[in-house]
């Protein structure tokens, strides 16, 4: 959900609406605590406890989530805000678990693509440093914590030479990157002899400049996004009539990446022009176009591999009209069918350290929601099987709509599980000074 510029609040937590709930008198009681029932035995039917967020932990606990994530060979791991360090622990503990005991071989990020690479690089050579293998992340993810999970996967694959058993990187963002995408375009065209300077191409030329304007303003310049968006356009035509010739020129591989470039550009001018007057059509070129990416990539790189997707709650999420939003989580969910599975992080008290909109903790969740729920188990992390298997009653009622994530849901139609974390501090930051 990373925005920039200064409308980022609005629209980056315009799907977290950021509102603190009013919090009910408890009634006390005496009654006997029960005894802690050991680790891989529930606590609740289809809730466990876990031992906490430590990479380093033994990962007895975290056993539960075979059966919740099933036979997934995608698996979103969510948070329900950015920049909260004890979410990114957790999910390098995750992470961890998915690759010694489920298989998984990558992991993808909610971040530009081409960072992505540069992380990749240094996972599979361990030349360099994690901090700087993270450089043209989002700031929302640069952290300490975000430089352990690559550290660790630069080790994994120091001690696992075989190709099979390699860990990889790779980022699915459309944002900020079109510049690259346009030249990237640019250069296909005048490989199969079409020239760019020449209308209706030569529009791709100013892509970079609608960008530019962009991150300064969170406004598009109209000429220029006419021109940049008309070339796109163009382009798509070309690509749609000619494709079978185009790859028996370049090659199908060589095609499929610049389509992917195409769409990456294509959602990225969409989100662009309508951040302002239409959030939910903005955010929707972005998800569908991120979720594109991600299922190009992974075909194109390591096809039939598992892996792992880093992102927001609201963009994992398998249906998003909890959030009033069509997600990327919903594309994928429909591509990949229970292939597809989503494990939501949700917190009670939970701190950020993110430049321009917050320092510290966040408002608490409202009186009647699953957080609170969860936290009325008093304990310091669970996580939960929405299923409930087995439980007569279940903790949640099948079908019915609770709040969670500051939106009204029904959360097995979300995620299959979720990780709760009674308190998660804010990350540790890399991408600007730790706020005061």
């Amino acid at each position: 959900m990373a925005r920039r510029g200064p409308r980022l609040l609005r629209a980056a937590l315009a799907v977290l609406v950021l509102v603190a709930g009013a919090r009910g008198a408890r009634a006390q009681t005496s009654a006997p605590i029960p005894a802690r029932p050991p680790v891989g035995f529930p606590i609740l039917h289809g809730v466990w406890r876990v031992d906490g967020t430590d990479p380093a932990l033994p990962d007895a606990d975290l056993q539960p989530l075979r059966g919740i994530l099933g036979k997934a060979t995608v698996v979103g791991l969510g948070e329900s805000i950015h920049t909260s360090g004890g979410y990114y622990e957790a999910k390098h503990r995750l992470f961890r678990f998915l690759v010694e005991r489920l298989g998984f071989r990558a992991i993808a990020f909610e971040t530009p693509w081409l960072a992505g690479d540069t992380a990749n690089r240094y996972v599979q050579t361990c030349e360099g440093d994690p901090d700087t293998a993270s450089a043209g992340f989002f700031g929302v993810w640069r952290s300490r914590e975000l430089s352990a999970l690559l550290g660790w996967m630069c080790e994994w694959n120091r001690a696992h030479p075989k190709p099979k058993d390699r860990v990889a990187v790779f980022a699915f963002d459309v944002q900020y990157q079109a510049a690259q995408d346009a030249e990237a375009l640019v250069a296909f065209l005048r490989r199969v002899g079409i020239d760019p300077e020449l209308a209706p191409f030569d529009g791709l030329a100013r892509c970079g400049a609608v960008e530019a304007a962009f991150r300064g303003t969170q406004v598009v310049p109209p000429e220029e996004t006419a021109a940049c968006n008309g070339a796109a356009r163009a382009v798509a035509d070309r690509f749609a009539h000619d494709a079978a010739a185009l790859i028996r020129q370049v090659g199908k591989t060589d095609f499929t990446w610049a389509t992917l470039r195409l769409t990456g550009l294509q959602a990225w001018i969409e989100e662009m022009v309508y951040f302002d007057s239409d959030f939910e059509r903005s955010f929707a070129a972005r998800d569908r176009g991120m979720a594109a990416l991600f299922l190009g990539i992974r075909a194109l790189r390591m096809p039939g591999a598992k892996v792992a997707v880093w992102a927001h709650d609201a963009h994992i999420a398998k249906d998003g009209s909890g959030f009033g939003l069509v997600v990327m989580g919903s594309v994928l969910a429909g591509a990949l069918g229970p292939r597809y599975a989503t494990l939501g992080l949700v917190g009670h008290d939970v701190s950020i350290d993110w430049r321009g909109v917050g320092c510290g903790p966040v408002p608490p969740p409202g009186a009647a929601s699953v957080e609170e729920l969860l936290h009325d188990l008093g304990e310091e992390a669970l996580l939960v099987d929405l299923r409930f298997p087995g439980a007569a009653p279940p903790l949640l009622t099948p079908g019915a709509t609770y709040e969670i994530v500051h939106a009204s849901m029904v959360p097995l139609r979300a995620f299959n599980g979720l990780l709760y974390l009674e308190h998660s501090r804010a990350m540790a930051p890399l991408a600007w000074p730790p706020c005061q």
